[in-house]
C-alpha cells in the first residue's frame, strides 16, 4: 500500500483535486454562451438603473449637496445681500439776484450781487473739515456720502478749508464756487476775490424733493471758529445758503470797463472736487448792460437756476 501510493498507483488525493477542478474550469470554458431573451433583458434593465443611478448622483453633486447619497432634498436657495446705492447731492446755483453797481473810497466801482447755493440731489451736501492742531493754517476736507441702507462712507478730497476773520469769523471751504464777468465775445472781463464759503440750510429752495427736511438740518455753529480742529458744513436736500451782495468780496471789480453788454457766471465746485449725481448742472448766469459810463446796470436775461437732475 505504501509502494502503491508512492509510486501514485492510487494517486495523490491533493492532486486529483486539483486535476479535477482544472478539468471541471475546462469543461463549462468550452460550453456555448447561451444567454436567453430574459437575461438579455435583465442584463439591459440593470444597466439602465446603474446609469440613471450614477446621473441623479452627479447631478447632486453639481448642485452642491454635502451628502448626496444621504438626502433627496434640493439645496436652499442661497440669499444675495443688496448692495447699498449711495444718495448723491446735486449742487446748482439758483438765480443770481441783487445786481447793483457800488463804489469805493479809493474810486473802484464794483459789480455786487447775490448768489445761493442749492442742494438738489436725493443726498445731502456734507463736508467735514480736520486739522492736527491750531497751528495748521488749513483743514483737510472729507465729503461724508449716506446711501439708501443708512450706512454712509466718506471720501478724500482735494478741497481745503481756510479761516476767514473778516466779519465771518469761521471756516469755509476755500474755491466752492466760482464768479466771472464774460464780454460779449466771451473773453474774461473779471473774477470775484472771493474764495471762502461756508454753508448751512438757510434758504427753503425746493422743499417738495423726496427726502427734503421741511426744517434746517445744518447750522452756522458748523463753521467752527477759529480755534476749531474739526468742522462739519452741509446743505440738506431742497435748501440753499445764501451770500448777499452786502458781504466782503461778494462782487466783481469792473472799473474801467466799457458800457455794453455783459454776463456773469457763477459756477458750484468749478474744481469737480465733491461727489454729485450730476455735474453739467453746476452753473447759472445772468445777462446784463453798463450804461452811463459803468455806473448804471440793467438785467437783459437769466440763465437756467438749479433743476432737478434727471433720475
Amino acid at each position: 500500500m505504501q509502494r502503491l501510493v508512492r509510486e501514485g498507483a492510487l494517486g495523490d488525493p491533493f492532486r486529483s483535486k486539483a486535476r479535477a477542478l482544472r478539468n471541471e474550469t475546462a469543461v463549462v470554458s468550452r460550453a456555448p454562451k447561451c444567454r436567453t431573451p430574459a437575461r438579455e433583458e435583465d442584463v439591459k434593465h440593470n444597466s439602465r438603473r446603474i446609469a440613471e443611478g450614477l446621473t441623479a448622483l452627479v447631478g447632486l453633486v453639481v448642485l452642491g449637496c454635502e451628502n448626496p447619497v444621504a438626502t433627496n432634498h434640493a439645496p436652499a436657495p442661497v440669499a444675495l445681500a443688496a448692495t447699498a446705492v449711495d444718495r448723491l447731492p446735486d449742487l446748482g446755483m439758483a438765480r443770481l439776484s441783487g445786481l447793483s453797481i457800488s463804489r469805493t473810497s479809493d474810486g473802484r466801482r464794483l459789480l455786487r450781487y447775490s448768489t445761493t447755493i442749492v442742494n438738489v440731489g436725493s443726498g445731502r451736501f456734507e463736508l467735514h473739515g480736520q486739522r492736527s492742531s491750531t497751528g495748521d493754517p488749513l483743514m483737510s476736507v472729507t465729503q461724508r456720502v449716506y446711501d439708501d441702507a443708512g450706512g454712509s462712507r466718506d471720501i478724500a478730497t482735494s478741497a481745503v478749508m481756510i479761516y476767514a476773520g473778516d466779519g465771518h469769523n469761521h471756516w469755509h471751504v476755500r474755491d466752492l464756487q466760482l464768479q466771472e464777468v464774460f464780454r460779449a465775445d466771451g473773453t474774461s472781463a473779471g473774477r470775484s476775490d472771493k474764495r471762502g464759503f461756508c454753508f448751512w440750510d438757510n434758504i427753503r429752495y425746493r422743499l417738495t424733493l423726496p427726502g427734503a427736511p421741511q426744517s434746517p438740518v445744518y447750522g452756522e455753529s458748523g463753521c467752527g471758529d477759529q480755534g476749531s480742529l474739526t468742522t462739519a458744513v452741509g446743505l440738506s436736500i431742497g435748501w440753499g445758503d445764501i451770500y448777499p451782495a452786502s458781504l466782503p468780496d461778494q462782487n466783481v471789480n469792473i472799473t474801467g470797463l466799457a458800457d455794453g453788454r455783459y454776463r456773469l457766471v457763477v459756477t458750484a465746485d468749478p474744481g469737480g472736487w465733491f461727489a454729485e449725481s450730476d455735474e453739467t448742472n453746476n452753473s447759472t448766469w445772468v445777462d446784463f448792460d453798463l450804461y452811463r459810463n459803468g455806473r448804471r446796470v440793467r438785467v437783459v436775461g437769466y440763465g437756467p437756476s438749479a433743476t432737478i437732475a434727471a433720475r
